[in-house]
């Protein structure tokens, strides 16, 4: 009898993964309910939140209203003296600053890796994520000992002479945010750029040097196009995060600097303005959603995977 009972739940349990779409549905089903728990779910809310308002006693108001949004860009003079506009604007240029210095200096690194390999590779790749093996937190801590009057760089330089006194370009503010950011975020680019030239063909970098083209020229048509996957991909991974960064500009802004992400925070956590905070993030998320549609527009899905 047991053994009947066994046999029939077996072939209920095989019957049900017997069809293509129910495995693939079983197998996918955790991750898609992972994905709308932690996901959509906070995604949905926010959108919500962003067309309703919060009374005197911090209670959400379900009327839907536009305020959230024009009060964004209202105050006494002109929309592009708002502090929103402001951050927003200086959030795009310190993010895309990070993307270029982090592009700029993770592909001839890429390039050398992909061509050498070997106990090389194995070496500079652990040098580089060497830092990721403390807290984030830690590191920017570490650059924020670094700037300021009295930090490292400065007492360094005056001690061994270069300086007669601390210079603000190793002071807190932009320049200490950039660099922060583009050693927090240097890894993905290169890891990024090193898939999408690990699978590059050198022999048609070689057969264009045979053929005359020139260094840059070879550059322009042959390598460039080859490994655009990988830049699409590296530049997203840094240009995403660096434009919602907080932890970084709080540490090495030191109130000079005010991006978006520190101006939601202080506005929930100062005034619990939630709706504010809502619809502020919306530029962030249509932003990403833009930032994401541009690139596939350009490359797949695969490619971007570095497949």
């Amino acid at each position: 009898m047991s053994s009947d009972t066994s046999g029939s739940i077996r072939g209920a349990i095989v019957g049900a993964f017997a069809s293509r779409k129910r495995t693939l549905g079983f197998t996918l089903s955790p991750s898609l309910l992972w994905l709308l728990l932690l996901l959509m779910a906070p995604l949905t809310f926010m959108v919500v939140i962003s067309f309703m308002s919060i009374n005197d006693a911090y209670e959400i108001v379900w009327q839907p209203t536009m305020a959230n949004y024009s009060g964004l860009f209202t105050g006494s003079g002109p929309f592009w003296e708002t502090p929103f506009f402001h951050s927003l604007m200086l959030s795009y240029a310190i993010a895309g600053i990070t993307t270029i210095l982090c592009l700029v200096m993770a592909f001839p690194l890429a390039y050398f890796l992909a061509r050498r390999g070997g106990r090389t590779f194995k070496v500079i790749i652990f040098l580089v994520l060497l830092p990721f093996f403390t807290m984030y937190l830690v590191r920017a801590y570490s650059w924020y000992l670094m700037f300021g009057p009295s930090g490292v760089i400065n007492r360094t330089l005056l001690k061994i002479g270069i300086l007669n006194g601390p210079i603000g370009l190793f002071n807190y503010g932009i320049p200490a945010i950039v660099v922060g950011l583009v050693h927090a975020y240097f890894p993905y680019m290169l890891l990024s750029l090193y898939a999408s030239m690990e699978g590059l063909d050198f022999s048609l970098v070689e057969a264009a040097r045979d053929l005359g083209a020139s260094r840059t020229g070879t550059l322009r048509d042959v390598i460039l196009p080859l490994t655009l996957p990988g830049i699409i991909s590296g530049s997203l991974f840094v240009f995403v995060p660096a434009l919602g960064a907080f932890i970084t500009p709080r540490f090495l802004g030191q109130g000079k600097v005010l991006m978006v992400g520190q101006l939601i925070e202080g506005r929930i956590t100062g005034q619990y303005a939630i709706d504010y905070g809502s619809a502020a993030s919306m530029f962030i998320v249509v932003s990403i959603v833009v930032a994401f549609a541009l690139a596939f527009r350009y490359v797949s899905i695969e490619e971007l995977g570095g497949v």
